[in-house]
């Protein structure tokens, strides 16, 4: 029979050893402190400046936004008195229009009766001339028969004669 030992100690990758262990946790407490110092103090600072960005801008934004809708209410304000402004001159010129209408109109009436008043004076005149004329021929006519029934005053059948070739004449 083989000669027995005592068991050694086997070491092996699933054993662990206690100043492994211990250097491991040392080194991992050591890298620990390194970082927080050097490595999350500026990249925590940078976050926080970024969150503060971040929050600055949305204020702004809301900001913006709420300036934006001033100015849409301002515009829309102004729009509508444009509008009224607007119509208020439309309605002013259409009276405007229609009382030089109605001017116009009331001057060509008047212009209308004028010159019919003016027509019916000359052609009344007119008439009293003809009439006139038309008398004092009627009466040279009288005269010349007259006078040619006086020259020759010779019967009454010339008499007749004489008149219907007076008549005749005229």
């Amino acid at each position: 029979m083989p000669p027995t030992t005592a068991p050694a100690e086997q070491t092996g990758v699933l054993t662990p050893e206690i100043l492994m262990a211990c250097l491991t946790w040392a080194t991992f407490f050591v890298v620990l402190i390194i970082l927080q110092k050097f490595a999350w103090k500026p990249i925590l600072a940078g976050l926080k400046q970024r969150e503060d960005y971040i929050r600055k801008c949305y204020e702004d934004a809301d900001k913006v936004k709420a300036e934006l809708a001033e100015v849409e209410a301002s515009k829309a304000k102004i729009i509508e008195e444009a509008k009224e402004k607007a119509s208020g001159i439309i309605e002013q010129s259409r009276k405007t229009g229609n009382e030089l209408a109605r001017q116009i109109e009331q001057r060509a009436k008047q212009n209308a009766e004028e010159i019919v008043t003016s027509a019916h004076q000359e052609i009344e005149g007119e008439r009293e001339r003809v009439r006139n004329a038309l008398k004092k021929e009627s009466v040279q006519t009288a005269v010349s028969l007259a006078e040619k029934i006086l020259k020759e005053n010779l019967d009454s059948e010339k008499n007749r004669n004489l008149i219907n070739q007076a008549m005749k004449d005229v």
